[in-house]
């Protein structure tokens, strides 16, 4: 694995981002949106007063947190599609990179795209509704981590099919993690779904992250098992996320669908 190749793709995302004002509307736009619009409606249920009053923690915290997965996952996948509008997929695969090179490059980058997404909408809803995501605690630091692992787990297995099976199913790059939202609870505990759902649930980890963040946010304290669980998936989902693109990108070279992507 060469540092120069991956310096070159993270070089790239770094120009796409100066020049392209989608990705500057998904870093700040959207994000800015969603948080001034549960915000106002949290506010109206705080002006209710009683219980409904300590729905904001959850609201907030949730969208908050689910930025980091939505937008990190999208980072990774949006790498590749870029590329193959730019009618650019075989020149950069013709080259010495590596499959696995531009996956780290892509997560490097994404990482610090989230970490400022994250920070800007964290100051707004401090500002406006003084919500302090920090007041988390520790217990930010693991949510983070296994959101954003999550993230890539997601981003990769989508860049595998879009890889092997071209431009016909790059809308899964906005609306496969979507999928993912009703059941992973980001808004309302597991306990309110279906109980086949809460099955599906437990082996999701952002299902234990969102579940651990309503526990600190009303008592201060968590279940251990909720980081303990959705650590183990990720580790899991990765190493199957991984071994995907790998096949997926071997049978595309095979079929030359590297070549097709662009068409």
């Amino acid at each position: 694995m060469s540092f120069n190749r991956i310096k070159g793709v993270l070089l790239q995302n770094l120009f796409f981002l100066r020049h392209s004002f989608e990705d500057i509307i998904d870093t700040f736009f959207w994000p800015t949106i969603d948080i001034i619009i549960w915000g106002f409606m949290t506010t109206y249920f705080i002006s209710l007063r009683g219980s409904v009053a300590s729905v904001i923690s959850f609201l907030l915290g949730g969208l908050i947190l689910w930025n980091i997965a939505w937008r990190a996952q999208q980072d990774i996948s949006f790498a590749l599609l870029r590329n193959v509008w730019a009618r650019n997929i075989l020149s950069l695969f013709a080259s010495p990179l590596a499959p696995s090179e531009f996956i780290v490059a892509t997560i490097i980058f994404g990482f610090f795209k989230i970490i400022l997404t994250v920070s800007f909408v964290s100051a707004i809803a401090f500002i406006l509704y003084h919500f302090n995501i920090f007041s988390l605690g520790f217990y930010l630091l693991p949510f983070f981590i296994n959101l954003i692992v999550f993230a890539w787990v997601a981003g990769i297995f989508i860049t595998g099919l879009i890889i092997r099976f071209g431009m016909r199913i790059q809308s899964f790059a906005w609306s496969l993690i979507i999928l993912l939202q009703p059941i992973s609870a980001v808004f309302y505990p597991v306990s309110i779904l279906p109980v086949f759902l809460q099955k599906i649930a437990f082996f999701l980890p952002t299902a234990h992250i969102f579940e651990g963040m309503r526990q600190v946010l009303n008592t201060g304290k968590m279940s251990p098992e909720h980081i303990i669980w959705a650590t183990i998936f990720n580790i899991i989902y990765l190493i199957i996320s991984s071994l995907f693109f790998s096949f997926m990108f071997e049978k595309a070279r095979e079929k030359g669908k590297l070549a097709k992507a662009e068409m």
